[in-house]
């Protein structure tokens, strides 16, 4: 079973095919696209290989993961495609920054998403000020 990251809520495990090789089995290595550490993504697999001749390597056009999202997982998830890590949760972690103070141009530390391309596509998480401890947070699937 697929597990949802904690950070940006996907389920997909396997990096595009135009990915910089990593060796996942070494801890500290960061994403040059995403800034993901090694350190907590030993849950990835390497794609299979594609013919990169005239085709869109986004995750938006991959076969598999656009039509990911209209299974029912997804649905409760709140889950769109995004175009560089593949299926994710639009809505941010209870303790993302507010993206309408934001500027268009910022720059998200974590993720190095920037703002312009995430305006009215990503959603504030509800109040986990009520949860109970070790409660599952229902997008993410993470503990609170």
């Amino acid at each position: 079973m697929t597990t949802a990251c904690p950070v940006v809520g996907t389920t997909n495990d396997v990096p595009p095919p135009n990915h910089p090789d990593v060796d996942l089995s070494k801890d500290g290595q960061t994403c040059p696209v995403v800034g993901a550490t090694t350190d907590h993504h030993h849950n990835l697999h390497k794609h299979p290989a594609v013919p990169i001749e005239n085709i869109s390597l986004t995750a938006t056009e991959c076969p598999a993961l656009k039509q990911v999202v209209s299974q029912p997982k997804s649905q409760a998830m709140d889950d769109e495609v995004c175009p560089v890590i593949g299926p994710a949760t639009t809505v941010l972690p209870p303790d993302h920054p507010d993206v309408l103070k934001a500027k268009e141009g910022d720059v998200c530390p974590v993720t190095k998403a920037t703002v312009g391309h995430h305006l009215n596509k990503v959603h504030g998480h509800p109040s986990v000020q009520s949860a109970e401890k070790g409660a599952v947070c229902p997008v993410a699937g993470a503990k609170v």
